[in-house]
């Protein structure tokens, strides 16, 4: 489905170029993602706090959530922004197809460690956020955690700091953990499922002071954590009555 839904983006770069709309790419893809999860692998994704979305039809924001398997382009694909990029980590450019597609949407990829590629992903951040009026979506953990309890690793503060430096307001996206669900590893995936996210209320950043990102920080990744705690034990809940 990730391939399908690839190429289907791939087709849609022409136009999108044309009209000067390359990350609409994205979005072209993830509406194929989304049909493709829904009437072959049975995967629904639930959202609540879908209103608190409403902010990127306004104004560019950083959307950042917590990180785990494969499964995470399925739940995107419910909630991306029309306007929107993703960064994510350089590999995932050289997959066949899956990065074909990234390049062409005009995502932004950082090597971890390398400074000069992350001056190169805040630069580009700093592009589309303040010239190209487009979303970025982060995962500030900075690495896949498939965690079984909801617990998140710390998080990176890049994500913070660039909302700081363009006023952009921050959307926390809680994601239930989806360990159950998937799983590279034990080679375990479960079609017809549910998966459940809660989009936070929206941060503005507009009175933010720098010497504030550390707390911020902290505060969203807790409130992160325990929506994701939450909807885990929700998930459970629904599994045991059935």
């Amino acid at each position: 489905c990730v391939i399908i839904a690839s190429v289907v983006g791939m087709a849609a770069s022409p136009f999108t170029r044309v009209v000067r709309r390359t990350p609409a790419t994205n979005w072209a893809g993830a509406l194929a993602m989304r049909v493709l999860a829904e009437h072959i692998l049975g995967i629904t994704v639930e959202v609540i706090g879908a209103e608190n979305l409403a902010h990127t039809r306004d104004r560019p924001c950083v959307i950042v959530a917590n990180h785990q398997n494969l499964l995470d382009v399925v739940w995107l694909s419910w909630i991306i922004p029309r306007r929107a990029v993703l960064v994510a980590n350089t590999y995932i450019s050289r997959v066949p197809i899956l990065g074909w597609f990234m390049r062409l949407g005009g995502n932004l990829f950082v090597r971890q460690g390398d400074n000069q590629s992350v001056r190169a992903l805040f630069e580009g951040s700093l592009h589309y956020l303040e010239k190209e009026r487009t979303s970025i979506v982060m995962f500030p953990e900075g690495r896949r955690n498939p965690s079984e309890s909801g617990t998140l690793l710390e998080f990176k503060k890049g994500a913070f700091y660039l909302a700081y430096c363009t006023r952009a307001p921050i959307i926390p996206v809680a994601v239930q953990c989806t360990y159950p669900l998937y799983s590279w590893n034990v080679h375990r995936f479960r079609r017809n499922c549910i998966i459940r996210i809660r989009v936070l209320v929206p941060i503005s950043t507009q009175h933010l002071a720098e010497e504030d990102i550390p707390t911020l920080v902290s505060n969203t990744r807790n409130d992160i954590q325990k929506a994701c705690i939450s909807l885990t034990s929700l998930a459970m809940q629904m599994d045991t009555a059935t």
